[in-house]
């Protein structure tokens, strides 16, 4: 029987050193795939970082990203890998989001050496739409309405199926305060039939 590190499950590009809430799920992870029915499931994924965000005084969130070609296997189990982590992390509220790249406006002086057009799934808007499905994952977005207010802010409503209801209820606050850590926009989220 061979040991695993702490760090296993965790790949990070260039060899950067992985700060405590990593080590903490790289350990859940590992214990999750050595004693449980998602062994199976979680023998070859990863993640490639993991960081905490305040929610109130006393809740925080783990946000894990991961790599986005493993997203849909995530997926797969992401409901029950869920409730096993929380369980490990002391009942915080754990998020799972793909990694992914915004590529910059191409201008005229811009040193774009592939010459290739940027693809829409790399801009800014369209990586912020899919932060915000991974967010209420595995309930689906009905739809959206952009409020402008009289001061000029934004401000995004969200309105979630009734049947994701039960599960999503009580994150709602959770989904608010990474979505505006990660990208700056205020949302709120709404149950429509």
């Amino acid at each position: 029987m061979t040991l695993f590190s702490h760090t296993a499950k965790l790949l990070k590009p260039g060899g950067e050193a992985s700060n405590d809430v990593e080590q903490s799920v790289s350990q859940a992870l590992l214990d999750l795939e050595a004693n449980s029915d998602l062994s199976s499931a979680l023998r070859g994924l990863y993640f490639v970082g993991a960081e905490e965000v305040v929610i109130r005084d006393d809740k925080v969130a783990v946000v894990i990203h991961i790599p986005f070609p493993q997203q849909k296997i995530y997926h797969k189990i992401q409901g029950r890998l869920v409730r096993e982590l929380e369980k490990k992390l002391s009942g915080k509220h754990v998020i799972f989001l793909a990694k992914r790249r915004i590529l910059s406006k191409p201008t005229r002086h811009s040193r774009n050496l592939s010459k290739q057009k940027r693809p829409r799934s790399r801009t800014l808007t369209a990586v912020h739409e899919s932060i915000l499905d991974d967010l209420v994952y595995p309930a689906e977005i009905c739809g959206k309405r952009k409020r402008v207010k009289l001061d000029g802010s934004q401000q995004i409503k969200v309105h979630l199926e009734k049947s994701a209801q039960i599960n999503t209820e009580t994150k709602l606050d959770t989904f608010m305060a990474v979505y505006k850590k990660l990208t700056g926009k205020d949302v709120v989220f709404e149950y429509v039939d």
